[in-house]
């Protein structure tokens, strides 16, 4: 008995003490934690710090390219959007405190044109009279000449300071912008990927980034494809509606979204409200806000589609290049400015300009012909349509880089050979604007930028990089189904 007692004093003290050192264990451990946590919160402190240095870094570079370019020519393009945007919100007779000097391009016409127009074509007189009372001189009326209607709501950015901080401000936006897409790429893609978009902007949109919105539109095209990716068909389409109601340039991009939702749903009916919602959306969407566009300003609203069908061949397009070459044919050039920039005409004008858009028009389809195949991914196809339609185009302005930069960056990201050929585009792209432009204005003499020895090899050799990379592609899609059916007829 009193051995069994003995015992079980024995194992009491035994647990007492092994709980002593559980609790001393559990408190160094606690201490130990302690000890981490900062470690840990400055390990998980360090990518974000250096993601916002890269990006502020990013910034400064591209407001200097800005400002170079903005003390060059002495009008940038956020003077233009903010003439725009007092002309909507206030009237063109009431343009508030920027002098009407700064806004000479504005149009001031009565519409007189379109409705003379209408009245020989025979209609309705209550249609005409709608139209009379849409005076641009009156708020809400005065619609940009180039830009669909949903472009006013970057241009009102500009309002939002005082008349000579508009370029700072227009360029701490498009920088917010920017470093969305640059955490899109690295949150979605990989770091490498967000790198090279910083690397791309800098070096082929120096001058053009913070001084244009056209950031906004990529950024909106770029979710809508990554949405589409994980099959969030509604908000891709509603994405991809708004950068089409911003820049048309986005009605590529309206195929490959749909081709995907399709595949996605093959198992569902043709009629399935599931194979459509996505593209519904997107309909609703245009004919809402051009619905609205057309009660505000017919003739605004239809000018911007006739201003790019009226355009001549900008001097900057791979198509004035094939012009170029043409010269040494005996077709000579003729430089004029118009439509807001330089262009050039040529005997060859409009075969050349033909021949581009039944090339725009096969690129296109056989993209998507490629991706219904299953040869192509929904990524991969945008990218290749928003390439074909700006070597292609018969303009192409130094911004349109901006479109297609942050879709090189998603698919090529840190790979050295996307680095060296759309690095090489981006390094000519600044070459030409604003060195050889900067050239052309201090030479005496010159009247057009094509003008210059350098300019037009500059132009064809950027477009031959360009045909390169889509070349590429295609060769690479069907590269990759040729050898899957090698590997099942080859014996096992």
């Amino acid at each position: 008995m009193l051995q069994f007692h003995r015992n079980r004093l024995e194992r009491s003290t035994m647990f007492k003490l092994s709980n002593v050192g559980f609790h001393q264990s559990a408190e160094a451990q606690k201490l130990d934690d302690a000890q981490l946590m900062p470690w840990e919160a400055n390990k998980r402190l360090w990518p974000s710090l250096v993601d916002i240095i890269i990006i502020v870094v990013m910034s400064l570079l591209l407001y200097w390219g800005a400002w170079v370019r903005y003390a060059a020519a002495g009008l940038p393009e956020p003077a233009k959007y903010r003439c725009y945007a007092l002309a909507f919100w206030k009237g063109t007779a009431n343009l508030g405190d920027i002098p009407r000097t700064d806004c000479w391009f504005l149009s001031l016409s009565s519409s007189a044109s379109l409705i003379n127009h209408l009245q020989a074509g025979g209609f309705p007189s209550i249609f005409i009279k709608l139209i009379e009372l849409q005076s641009p001189a009156k708020p809400f009326h005065a619609l940009p000449h180039e830009y669909p209607l949903l472009s006013i709501i970057p241009f009102t950015l500009t309002m939002l300071a005082p008349s000579h901080w508009y370029l700072l401000v227009f360029a701490i936006w498009m920088s917010l912008i920017a470093g969305g897409v640059y955490f899109m790429l690295k949150r979605f893609k990989s770091s490498g990927a967000a790198i090279a978009f910083v690397v791309y902007l800098v070096v082929g949109s120096w001058v053009t980034a913070l001084a244009r919105f056209d950031l906004v539109p990529a950024a909106l095209t770029l979710g809508a494809v990554m949405l589409a990716e994980r099959a969030r068909w509604k908000w891709a389409f509603v994405l991809l509606a708004l950068a089409t109601l911003l820049k048309f340039y986005a009605l590529v991009l309206i195929l490959p979204l749909f081709i995907a939702q399709q595949k996605q749903c093959s198992g569902a009916r043709w009629f399935s409200w599931r194979r459509w919602d996505g593209f519904a959306r997107f309909i609703a969407v245009c004919v809402v806000v051009t619905t609205i566009s057309l009660l505000l300003n017919v003739d605004g609203t239809l000018g911007s589609l006739a201003y790019f069908k009226d355009r001549p061949i900008q001097v900057e397009a791979f198509q004035a290049g094939l012009l170029w070459l043409g010269s040494f044919l005996g077709y000579s050039l003729q430089f004029v400015y118009s439509f807001g920039s330089g262009n050039v005409l040529s005997e060859l004008s409009s075969p050349v300009s033909l021949g581009a858009t039944l090339c725009f028009v096969a690129g296109l389809c056989y993209t998507y012909w490629l991706q219904w195949r299953g040869r192509l991914d929904v990524a991969t196809a945008s990218l290749v349509a928003l390439l074909v339609a700006t070597v292609t185009a018969k303009v192409f302005s130094p911004q349109y880089l901006i479109w297609v930069t942050p879709f090189v960056a998603y698919m090529g990201k840190s790979n050295w050979k996307w680095l060296a050929s759309w690095g090489g585009v981006a390094v000519l792209t600044s070459f030409i604007y604003p060195y050889i432009y900067t050239l052309a204005s201090a030479t005496p003499g010159v009247i057009s930028v094509g003008q210059i020895p350098a300019f037009y090899p500059a132009v064809l050799l950027r477009g031959a990089i360009m045909l390169g990379i889509i070349f590429a592609l295609l060769y690479q899609a069907v590269r990759i189904k040729a050898s899957r059916q090698s590997s099942l007829v080859s014996p096992s």
